[in-house]
């Protein structure tokens, strides 16, 4: 019975040793198949040596190079109207005259007072090198004049508040008012814009500050030009930033010939920090492994080998390869999840 017992017991322990082997075998039967022939699908792509353009988007707001309502400065009948609405005027160009009848006759009056007056004085300066007594109705006169300067002056000035000129070339808006209406003071007239250049006012956050520059490149984009972009440069960079929001206000320059961009237009803008030319890869075939990125580089026996990158920056969709990698290399971007070193692959889109 004791002999029997123990054959059983040898028996168990053979079994257990044979089942403990045959775990360990078919897992390794099933590497070395998918070592010698079973190929993994993965997609590949190779390395590129092309421009990467770091840039950032907002959006922005077109204001008119110059930008003005015109008004009235004093109140009375309008006399003449010359608002041709949506064209182009040249400065100093008329755009509207009040009634200005007791203006005009105020400065031919105290031009002729002054004419006569100044006739007096030059006969009382004749005087006065031969009479003592006549200094003092010398300097009288002088007085005289000078005040009569002084009105004339003011009068002049009255004259021209009653003529509305263009202070800059540009282009009318919309008529507000009507030819014999009676205006006061400060009633708007027209606007008039300057569209020759139009500026773009664009926020930026705080963390961009640093590598805004005036004179940077920038393009924008509008709804009513779909895909059409607007080339220009940045002009200005405010000295403050917004305490809430913590970005900064920027201004671009975009030149406007065509007048298809207008003042009030909503822009999207694209700001180009940095631009240079770089090899790379897609984000996709990078394998993080703590501090470090590897990629798995296509041999040309179509096996694959896990390899060490050194990055620099990245777009959305690239990095930039600084070392690791060569123009041309081919490596793996989707299906690393089942690769390793050695594993043979199978190109299944690119």
């Amino acid at each position: 019975m004791a002999k029997l017992h123990s054959k059983l017991i040898w028996l168990i322990l053979i079994i257990l040793l044979v089942f403990v082997a045959y775990l360990y075998w078919v897992p390794s039967q099933k590497v070395d198949g998918r070592r010698g022939g079973a190929a993994v699908a993965v997609s590949t792509a190779k390395v590129e040596t092309k421009a990467m353009i770091r840039s950032i988007s907002s959006l922005g707001t077109g204001i008119a190079n110059n930008s003005i309502t015109l008004t009235s400065p004093t109140s009375d009948f309008i006399t003449e109207l010359n608002i041709r609405e949506g064209k182009l005027v040249k400065r100093d160009e008329v755009i509207a005259r009040l009634h200005d009848v007791e203006e005009r006759a105020r400065v031919t009056e105290l031009q002729g007072i002054l004419v006569d007056q100044k006739r007096q004085l030059d006969r009382l300066k004749n005087l006065a090198t031969t009479q003592a007594t006549a200094q003092q109705m010398l300097d009288e006169q002088q007085t005289k004049v000078n005040t009569t300067l002084a009105q004339l002056d003011i009068a002049t000035a009255q004259l021209a508040e009653m003529t509305i000129t263009a202070p800059f070339d540009g282009y009318l808006g919309l008529r507000q008012v009507s030819q014999g209406a009676y205006i006061n003071t400060g009633t708007a007239i027209t606007t008039l814009d300057d569209l020759a250049v139009l500026r773009v006012a664009f926020s930026v956050a705080e963390h961009y500050l640093a590598e805004i520059k005036v004179g940077m490149p920038l393009t924008v984009t509008n709804a009513a030009y779909g895909d059409v972009r607007f080339a220009g440069t940045v002009s200005a960079i405010d000295t403050r930033l917004d305490p809430l929001t913590r970005t900064v206000t920027v201004h671009g320059t975009l030149p406007n010939d065509d007048l298809r961009l207008r003042p009030g237009m909503l822009l999207n803008v694209n700001l180009v920090l940095e631009q240079h030319v770089a090899k790379q890869i897609s984000e996709k075939a990078l394998v993080p492994q703590q501090q470090k990125q590897f990629v798995y580089k296509v041999s040309a026996d179509n096996t694959v080998q896990q390899v060490e990158v050194t990055i620099g920056q990245r777009i959305p969709g690239w990095v930039e390869i600084i070392g690791g990698l060569e123009e041309g290399d081919e490596v793996v971007v989707e299906g690393i999840q089942k690769l390793r070193s050695g594993v043979t692959i199978n190109r299944v889109g690119g």
